[in-house]
């Protein structure tokens, strides 16, 4: 539209900066996560949080169930039971695993 080329590279660090001017960093951010959980307990009923930390007090992994979900699951599924994990490509990586049941009134 206004035909301007720009490197990859360079839009990436525009991008970048940007979010930095608008959201926290990464680490502020893993700063909040124990807040983040026990919030989330408290206004939705039935919520599990967890959140675990290495030897070097670094964030580790953080799991959330949200109460109502689990309620569902419990109800409603068959015993078959899909796991599977995608990885995390920014600045910490990891892994997100997700764990899905199918619905039990099909």
């Amino acid at each position: 539209m206004y035909a301007i080329q720009i490197m990859y590279s360079k839009a990436r660090q525009a991008l970048h900066y940007t979010l930095s001017l608008t959201y926290e960093t990464y680490e502020e951010t893993f700063q909040l996560q124990p807040l983040f959980g026990y919030v989330l307990e408290q206004k939705i009923p039935g919520t599990i949080t967890d959140l675990q930390r290495n030897e070097d007090d670094n964030f580790f992994y953080f799991f959330m169930s949200l109460g109502a979900s689990l309620r569902g699951f419990r109800r409603c599924t068959h015993t078959v039971i899909a796991v599977d994990g995608t990885q995390l490509k920014e600045k910490f990586g990891g892994t997100m695993f997700v764990a899905t049941a199918q619905d039990g009134k099909e």
